[in-house]
């Protein structure tokens, strides 16, 4: 499996088989696609929030969405900000919703266009400090949407168990998912890994 170490330079590097860059770039393609920055500049262009004008925020969207989204993998990517205030999470979302949805967006583009020159055939890609905050931020996203399909909990003992029917035959899409979902969460840890050890001595 694919894995992220440092090289002696200090840049980080993941070499990929063709298959694994594919799906990591499937993935981004589809929370690109969730996140629909192009659709959610087109509903606020132009919005003139009397208060965002007064208080000097008319560039962090004071005309976005004040709801959370209906789709369940898009509230975990855009959560409310106070669980327990609706009103507060409201406004919050109101002057922050529509300049997170583009961060995100970036973030997923930024590792398309690194997956660009190994996609159908493998790979390095190498990656300085900068590109791998990026990775992480990515592949965080990935990881929420997948775990968010899949039915992810944040207690490991409510998770449901993918071969409770008896071991994988290589068909089931569930498992298949699983098992990607494990991908990601590996390159995850080993990219967190790699940043936490630093420049190799030799």
């Amino acid at each position: 499996m694919a894995t992220f170490r440092r090289t002696r330079h200090g840049a980080l590097a993941l070499d990929l088989q063709s298959v694994e860059a594919d799906v990591l770039a499937s993935l981004a393609r589809e929370v690109l696609e969730l996140l629909d920055v192009r659709g959610d500049a087109a509903g606020t262009a132009g919005a003139q929030d009397p208060l965002a004008i007064e208080l000097g925020l008319t560039g962090l969207g004071g005309g976005g969405p004040v709801e959370p989204p209906e789709d369940e993998v898009l509230a975990r990517l855009l959560p409310d900000a106070y669980g327990d205030d609706p009103d507060a999470s409201a406004e919050f979302r109101r002057f922050t919703e529509s300049s997170l949805r583009q961060r995100k967006a970036a973030a997923a583009t930024a590792l398309l266009a690194s997956l660009a020159p190994v996609l159908g055939q493998g790979g390095r890609v190498q990656l300085d400090l900068a590109g791998a905050q990026t990775w992480l931020a990515a592949l965080n996203d990935i990881r929420l949407a997948l775990g968010t399909r899949l039915g992810v909990s944040d207690d490991p003992d409510d998770e449901p168990d993918p071969f409770a029917d008896g071991p994988d035959d290589g068909e089931d899409p569930e498992a298949y998912a699983w098992a990607v979902y494990d991908f990601t969460t590996h390159l995850q840890e080993t990219l967190v890994q790699s940043l936490s050890r630093g420049r190799p001595s030799r």
